[in-house]
């Protein structure tokens, strides 16, 4: 039994090394977030103009012959065309005439009455 469990001992810490060495490898890259690319001169793919673009990565589905397929695309967008973030979306809050904020008054005022 003892060569057995000295067998078992060695493949375990075998794993412990192997485990340390590749957390020791990976462990600069915790933490830290990914920033986009930084723009180059191109083509914009929407809108066909030469202008600085980014690359963004969008997912593609295609249908052929009853198979479909998926798959990731690179595209390359200029500032005007590129998609939004949801951050942004919240950021870009439409300004409200003066009627419309006394209609939303009026129906807060009934609301709570």
């Amino acid at each position: 039994m003892s060569l057995f469990d000295d067998h078992f001992a060695s493949k375990n810490a075998a794993s412990a090394r192997a485990w340390a060495m590749d957390n020791d490898k990976n462990g600069d890259r915790k933490g830290k977030r990914h920033e986009p690319a930084a723009p180059k001169m191109g083509i914009c793919d929407k809108c066909h103009k030469e202008a600085l673009v980014r690359s963004f990565r969008t997912r593609q589905t295609d249908m052929g012959d009853g198979a479909a397929s998926f798959g990731t695309v690179v595209k390359y967008y200029c500032e005007d065309c590129a998609p939004k973030s949801r951050a942004q979306k919240d950021a870009e809050v439409p300004q409200l005439t003066s009627k419309q904020v006394k209609n939303l008054m009026k129906s807060a005022k009934k609301g709570l009455l």
